[in-house]
Order: structure tokens, then C-alpha cells, then sequence
């Protein structure tokens, strides 16, 4: 797809893009959420205020602690967009969530120190928060978006979560530079999530746009219709717009008819089964490449290979930030719409395999002194890891929340979305917690026993079913719910039933590649 082409879409779908930057803005409070802990925990400040200061190893299991309750709450958090999501609607769970990160960002930042007690207490509540995002905004957009641009629009989440990140570790670094060794440092920080909550409540409540499938899915058609002619910037009558609307239509009263209207019971399909076993393996191999671990931990990795100065290893952690920001927004521009999500997939897993190994073998050759920072070998080990999180922006970062957006069907997306991002908080929390131990106590292994999980997913990407190109709809026909022929066959039933409710001529049939014609 050109680039010319692409911005005649944005502009077309300028509605669906409205509702993508700002259901998005709750990704980027994830994103900042996810990153502050690892930055803040490691300043000297913080250490002080709750007695850390002289036992390293007190130190790396307060860090885990921190990151990994966040990822606890977060598990929780998202089982509620399938139960109360399916009541309020995309937009009011939104403003939901924004509740919760606002409450659990006050409790961060009014922590009383030396007690750790409010700081977990308020990071439990925020990944409370943090979960039922993780769910909602990848549902929602994919919800609103054309199949030609859903995975630019869906690749914004990362684009936000990045920007989350970028500003958890900025800020901290510029607090631990132009500020005393007080509170101040680690509280102010934790202070820009209570903002980003605030500004996330606000969106929920501007951007007004119920997504239609959502509408459809609750029987209220005549306002599928209307949002999905705002959304795709068409009129109601458009033929395209009539053709995306039967097959929606048709997809739900296929999954009521296989399981007389009992919606678990789709769940006991084989085909679907078998969708599930995917949206499962999709974010299990996606959190154990490392990324988390370098990424929470940035300054402990860094000081691992010698740069050992506090304000050193914040501003390497910084940096990775940055090289994600550019290499996400590279993403966005040309690589999502032009290759396939396995094929970025399997070679991001290959390359990530390669520059782990390549880590893990500079550590034990070269075991790192507070010398090494600015040597040939310090300048590898900091090199390769830029390069692994290059990898990664270009292929599991984004495409993780992509594909499993993407590929679950209407009716049980709720569900099957939850169960998905189940799965990361759940392997979060293990990665969180084992990760900061094993770089103090097995030191260059972590890196390699991090390499295989890697290779192990590039031979697991090679047999994903591509779903790029494909609508929503079309999924069910990809993963074999229903024959490609009997979807076509019930669109054309759907819009012929339309035409005659409305007293028409038969305007619209679909083509031989299941489009609509004229």
C-alpha cells in the first residue's frame, strides 16, 4: 500500500482515527506505568526512603515486588471488559479504568515512607486499572478500524505505550540530575500518572463513538449503522458500508445458530479451540524474548555491564526508550502495512535469538568491572542490547497486541481478548520477579536461557495463521469456523434481505475476492 494511498484512508477514516489517538492515550499511562517502577526504584533517593541502601539483594527483591504486584492487579483487571465491558460499553469501561489508575496513582505518590504498604497497595489498584486497558483499547480500535488500516491504527497502541516509557524514564532522570537526593526525586514521577489518568478520563468521555460491533453485537443495528457511516466517513446508504454491515450480521447470527445463542459454547468449537490455543501463544512467547526484563530493569542491566553510576544507567535506560520510539514509529510508517505479521514476527524472534546470545557471550568472556563502561567490550554489550530492542520494536512489540486484537470474533472477542492478556500479566509477573534475581545471581546464563525462549518462538511464528488483510469477519473463514462459501453465500443473503426491507434495486454484490460492487 502506498504512502499517498494511506493518506487518503486517514482522512476517509478520520473518525476511526479520532478514536484510536484517543482511546490510546490509556496505552501510553500503561506504558508509563509498566516503566516508572524500574526507573524510580533505582535511584539512590528511593533506596534511602525505604532502607535499601546497603543489601543489594533486599534491594533487587523490592524492585521485582513493585513491578510484579502492578502485573497482579493487571491479571485481575483484565477479566473485566469481558463481564462489565459488555454492559458499559467501550467507552464508559474506559472511563472506568481511568478511575482506578487515578486513585492508585494518588496512593503511589502519597506513600509514607519507610512503609512499602500504600506504595503496592496503590500499584496493585493502578494495574487494576492498567488491565482493563490492555484489553479495552486493542478491542476497541481493531472494533473501529478498516481492515486496511487496522494494524496502523492497532499499532498505535504501542506507538502510546512507548511514549509511556519514554516519559517514566525522562522524567526520572531529569529528577534524579536537577534534583536533591530527597522524596522529591521518586515522587514526582509517580505524580505524571495521576495527570495522564486525568487526561484518560476525559477522552473516554469526549470521543463519543460506540463502536458498532459492540452495537451490533447488543442487537442495536440502527446505531451499528450510524457510528460505522462516522467511522468510515460514508453515508449510510454506500454500498461498502452496507456490505461491511451484512458481514458483521452474517458473522453473528452464524456464532448464534452453532450454539443456539449460548455464548461460552462457541468457546467448545474445534476451530475455535484451536484460535484460543494461538491467542494464547501469541503473548506467551511475547514476554518471555526479555524485552520486560531489559525494560524494567534497565538500570540493574546496566550496571550489570558496567556502567554502574546512577545517573549512567538511567540515561542508557533512557535511550532504549528513545531507540523504541523511533523504531515503533518506523513501524507504523512502512513496516506494519507492508509485510506480513508472521514474517515480521519469526525474523524479529531470530534476530532477538542472535543479539541475547551474542550478550549472554560478552558477559562471560568479559565479566564487566565498573571499568568496563567505554570499552570495546562495555560499548558490545550496550550495542547489542539497542539492537535487540530494535528487533523488537519491529515485530513482537507492536504485533503482539495486533494479531491478538485482531483474530478473535465478535461475539466472544471479550473473552477470548481477556484470556490473551491473562496470559501477559500472568507471565509479567513471573518475568518481573525472576528476571532482577537472576541477573545478580546467574549473571550472563539469564541472557542465554532468554536467547532459546527466543528461538523457540521465531519456529513458532513460521506456522501463525497471516491474518493481515483480512477484516474481522474474514478471520472466522481463516481459522476454519465457517466455509469461505457459505460466508459469502449468507452476506448476500443479509444484503438482499436489506435491499427488500428498504424497497431497493439490488445494488450491491460481492466480487470474486468477497468485496462489494456496484
Amino acid at each position: 500500500m502506498g504512502f499517498a494511498n494511506t493518506i487518503t484512508l486517514l482522512r476517509r477514516h478520520k473518525g476511526a482515527v479520532w478514536v484510536a489517538l484517543l482511546a490510546n492515550l490509556g496505552s501510553m499511562l500503561f506504558g508509563f506505568d509498566t516503566g516508572i517502577a524500574g526507573a524510580v526504584t533505582s535511584t539512590e533517593s528511593f533506596k534511602a526512603s525505604f532502607g535499601l541502601t546497603h543489601d543489594a539483594l533486599k534491594t533487587v527483591y523490592v524492585q521485582s515486588n513493585v513491578v510484579a504486584v502492578l502485573n497482579a492487579g493487571a491479571f485481575f483487571g483484565a477479566l473485566v471488559p469481558s463481564f462489565l465491558g459488555r454492559r458499559l460499553g467501550r467507552p464508559h469501561t474506559l472511563a472506568l479504568a481511568s478511575l482506578f489508575l487515578l486513585l492508585g496513582g494518588i496512593l503511589q505518590v502519597a506513600a509514607n515512607a519507610p512503609s512499602l504498604s500504600m506504595l503496592y497497595g496503590g500499584r496493585v489498584i493502578s494495574g487494576f486499572g492498567v488491565g482493563i486497558v490492555s484489553v479495552l483499547v486493542p478491542v476497541y480500535v481493531a472494533e473501529c478500524s478498516p481492515k486496511e488500516l487496522r494494524g496502523l491504527l492497532m499499532g498505535l497502541f504501542e506507538m502510546f505505550l512507548v511514549s509511556g516509557g519514554v516519559l517514566s524514564y525522562w522524567m526520572t532522570y531529569g529528577c534524579s540530575v536537577h534534583l536533591a537526593p530527597t522524596s522529591r526525586q521518586w515522587r514526582i514521577p509517580l505524580a505524571i500518572q495521576v495527570v495522564l489518568a486525568g487526561l484518560i478520563l476525559v477522552a473516554s468521555l469526549v470521543v463519543g463513538i460506540e463502536s458498532p460491533r459492540w452495537l451490533a453485537k447488543n442487537g442495536k443495528w440502527e446505531a451499528a449503522e450510524n457510528n460505522l457511516a462516522r467511522l468510515r466517513g460514508l453515508k449510510t446508504e454506500h454500498p461498502d458500508l452496507q456490505h461491511e454491515l451484512a458481514e458483521i450480521r452474517a458473522q453473528i447470527e452464524e456464532e448464534i445458530a452453532s450454539t443456539n445463542g449460548r455464548t461460552v459454547s462457541e468457546f467448545l468449537q474445534k476451530s475455535n479451540w484451536r484460535r484460543l490455543a494461538w491467542g494464547i501463544a501469541v503473548p506467551f512467547w511475547s514476554i518471555w524474548c526479555a524485552h520486560n526484563a531489559i525494560l524494567y530493569y534497565g538500570p540493574s542491566v546496566f550496571k550489570q555491564i558496567g556502567y554502574t553510576s546512577q545517573n549512567a544507567a538511567l540515561l542508557a535506560s533512557g535511550v532504549i526508550t528513545v531507540v523504541k520510539f523511533v523504531c515503533t514509529a518506523l513501524f507504523l510508517l512502512g513496516g506494519v502495512q507492508v509485510f506480513g505479521r508472521k514474517t515480521l514476527m519469526a525474523t524479529g524472534a531470530f534476530f532477538m535469538s542472535v543479539f541475547l546470545f551474542t550478550l549472554g557471550a560478552l558477559i562471560k568472556s568479559y565479566p564487566p568491572t565498573a571499568e568496563t563502561a567505554g570499552t570495546s567490550a562495555g560499548n558490545g554489550m550496550m550495542a547489542v542490547i539497542y539492537l535487540f530492542i530494535v528487533a523488537y520494536s519491529f515485530s513482537w512489540g507492536p504485533l503482539a497486541w495486533i494479531y491478538t486484537g485482531e483474530m478473535y470474533p465478535n461475539r466472544f472477542r471479550d473473552y477470548g481478548m481477556a484470556m490473551s492478556t491473562m496470559i501477559v500479566w500472568a507471565m509479567n509477573y513471573i518475568v518481573s520477579k525472576v528476571s532482577p534475581i537472576a541477573i545478580v545471581t546467574i549473571g550472563w546464563k539469564t541472557w542465554m536461557i532468554f536467547g532459546t525462549t527466543n528461538a523457540c518462538a521465531c519456529i513458532f511464528a513460521l506456522f501463525l495463521p497471516e491474518t493481515k488483510g483480512k477484516s474481522l469477519e474474514e478471520t472466522d473463514v481463516l481459522f476454519g469456523v465457517v466455509a469461505e462459501s457459505v460466508r459469502r453465500e449468507d452476506i448476500e443473503t443479509k444484503l438482499e434481505q436489506e435491499i427488500k426491507a428498504e424497497g431497493k434495486s439490488p445494488s450491491v454484490r460481492l466480487t470474486d475476492n468477497g468485496t462489494s460492487s456496484n
